[in-house]
């Protein structure tokens, strides 16, 4: 599923991220890896704020919607 689909406060994990070149790379440096756990803490009009690495991120629903998660 979309990481944007995912439920609030369940850890999921990244399996899969559809993008290339520089987007990735940014993902990558901020802990968006495959098989790396993330939780979706809360969601506010599409945008939602993750936890992933021991950190707070804010992503928008574009990006969200191409981070392909599973449930563990």
């Amino acid at each position: 599923m979309e990481l944007l689909m995912a439920p609030i406060g369940k850890t999921m994990k990244i399996i899969k991220i559809r993008l290339d070149g520089e987007q990735k790379k940014q993902l990558a440096n901020m802990g968006f890896i495959e098989n790396a756990d993330i939780t979706v803490l809360t969601e506010n009009a599409g945008n939602i704020i993750v936890n992933i690495k021991d950190s707070r991120i804010g992503i928008g629903k574009d990006i969200a919607q191409r981070i392909i998660v599973t449930s563990e």
